[in-house]
C-alpha cells in the first residue's frame, strides 16, 4: 500500500500540449513544448522557473492561436497577399491602383523587410512622423489606412496577437508638408482663354482645335474624367442641361500575359453617387459645344464623344493639361494652373456671384455641403467680406 510520500513522489505522466520545464545544471531554467504536430520540442529559457513558465505560457498561447510561423513572414509578403487576394476585390481599380502605387512608394521601402510578428507601434510612428514633413496630409492618411486595415486583418485572422496599430496616432494637420495652393482664374483670365478658343490662323483653321473644351470646363466645373467621358448624347441643347453619369479612367492592365506597367482607358461609372448630376449650361457653355460641333465637321472629326481625338478616339488627361499650358502661355497668363483648377475656378466664381452653397455643392458632386464648404471657404470668406462692405455702405 503506498504511502502519502510514496504518491507525492509519483511523477504525473504529461500529455502533448501541456510543456515542462526544468532547471539546468548551470542553473537556467528550462521551457520545453511539443505537440503532436511538432518535429521537434521548441525551448524557452529564463532565469529563474517563474520566467521559464511566464515564457512558456506565452509560446503556448502564439500555438494556440497558430501564428509561429506567419509572425516570421516579411511584412512585405503579408501585405502583397492582403492586397491581391483581398483587398482588390473590394474596392474600383483606379482606388486599388492609389493603394498599390502608396505601398509600393511609402511602406515596402521602410517596413516591408520586417517580420509580422517583430512590428511595433513606434515603428509605424515613426513612418508616419517622417512622412508628414514630405507629404501631404492626405498621403499620409492612406499610408495610415493601408497598415490599420492590414495589421486588423492580422489580428482577426490570429496571425498576431496584439495590433500595433491601437496606439499609433496621425500628427496634427499643422505639421504635414501644406497642401498645393488652391489657384484660381480672375473673371479677366477667364475672358482671355474664351477669346483664345475663339482665334484662328489666316486659312480659317482654329488655333486651338479643342480651345472650346476648357472654356466648357471653366463654366460647368466637371471633373476633367467626366468631361473625357461625355458623350453628345448627354448634352440636351433643348433644356441647357448636361448629365453626367461617367467617368473616363486610367486603369492598370491585369489581364494574364499583359504588362502591367501600362494603363487602358476605360469609361466607369462616376466617383460616387452624388456625382451623377444634371448641371444647367449658360450661353458661353452652349457656345462652346457649338463652336467645337462646327470645328469638327470642319476637321472631318466623327465621334460620339465631346472630347475626342482627330481619329474619334479619346483624348487624355495629358492632352487636357498640355492643352491647357499652351493656352495660358498664349494669352500670357502666368500661373502654374493645373487642368482640376478650371474645376475650382467655376465653383469660387460661382459662390462670389450669389450662388448658395447649396447649389454649388450639387453642381460639383459633392457628397455634403461640408466638402463645398472646406474646400471653397476662402470663396466664403469673400462674400463675408462682400457683405461687410455693404453694410458699411449703409
Amino acid at each position: 500500500m503506498n504511502t502519502v510520500e510514496n504518491i507525492n513522489k509519483v511523477k504525473r505522466i504529461r500529455g502533448y500540449g501541456e510543456g515542462s520545464v526544468y532547471q539546468r545544471k548551470d542553473g537556467r531554467w528550462v521551457g520545453k513544448y511539443k505537440d503532436e504536430k511538432m518535429l521537434k520540442p521548441r525551448y524557452v529559457y529564463g532565469k529563474t522557473e517563474a520566467e521559464a513558465r511566464r515564457k512558456l505560457r506565452e509560446f503556448k498561447k502564439t500555438i494556440v492561436h497558430g501564428i509561429t510561423d506567419c509572425r516570421k513572414v516579411l511584412l512585405s509578403t503579408y501585405i502583397e497577399r492582403w492586397l491581391y487576394t483581398f483587398k482588390a476585390a473590394a474596392v474600383e481599380n483606379t482606388s486599388f491602383d492609389r493603394l498599390e502605387s502608396v505601398y509600393y512608394t511609402h511602406i515596402k521601402p521602410t517596413l516591408g523587410g520586417f517580420q509580422l510578428g517583430n512590428i511595433k507601434a513606434v515603428d509605424i510612428q515613426t513612418l508616419l512622423n517622417q512622412k508628414s514633413t514630405e507629404y501631404s496630409y492626405t498621403i499620409v492618411k492612406m499610408i495610415r489606412q493601408i497598415l490599420s486595415e492590414v495589421f486588423q486583418h492580422a489580428y482577426t485572422e490570429g496571425d498576431i496577437l496584439k495590433n500595433p496599430m491601437a496606439n499609433v496616432i496621425m500628427a496634427k494637420r499643422s505639421k504635414f508638408k501644406p497642401e498645393r495652393k488652391m489657384l484660381i482664374l480672375e473673371d479677366a483670365e477667364v475672358k482671355r482663354l474664351e477669346e483664345a478658343a475663339r482665334e484662328k490662323y489666316g486659312t480659317g483653321r482654329p488655333l486651338f482645335v479643342h480651345g472650346n473644351l476648357i472654356v466648357f470646363m471653366l463654366h460647368t466645373g466637371l471633373r476633367c474624367g467626366e468631361l473625357l467621358a461625355l458623350e453628345w448624347s448627354d448634352i440636351d441643347f433643348e433644356s441647357k442641361t448636361v448629365s453626367i453619369n461617367k467617368n473616363l479612367a486610367k486603369i492598370k492592365n491585369r489581364d494574364t500575359g499583359k504588362d502591367t506597367s501600362k494603363s487602358t482607358l476605360q469609361v466607369k461609372g462616376t466617383k460616387t453617387s452624388s456625382s451623377n448630376r444634371i448641371i444647367p449650361l449658360n450661353s458661353k457653355a452652349i457656345n462652346a459645344l457649338r463652336e467645337l460641333q462646327m470645328i469638327y465637321r470642319q476637321c472631318g472629326i466623327k465621334s460620339k464623344y465631346v472630347a475626342c481625338s482627330q481619329k474619334g478616339g479619346f483624348l487624355t488627361n495629358n492632352r487636357m493639361h498640355n492643352l491647357l499650358e499652351r493656352m495660358l502661355k498664349h494669352t500670357g497668363i502666368d500661373k502654374p494652373l493645373t487642368i482640376h483648377q478650371l474645376r475650382h475656378t467655376f465653383a469660387s466664381r460661382a459662390l462670389n456671384a450669389g450662388v448658395s452653397i447649396s447649389v454649388v455643392s450639387k453642381w460639383m458632386g459633392h457628397a455634403s455641403i461640408s466638402t463645398t464648404y472646406n474646400i471653397y471657404i476662402h470663396a466664403m470668406e469673400q462674400e463675408r467680406l462682400t457683405a461687410l462692405d455693404v453694410l458699411e455702405a449703409m
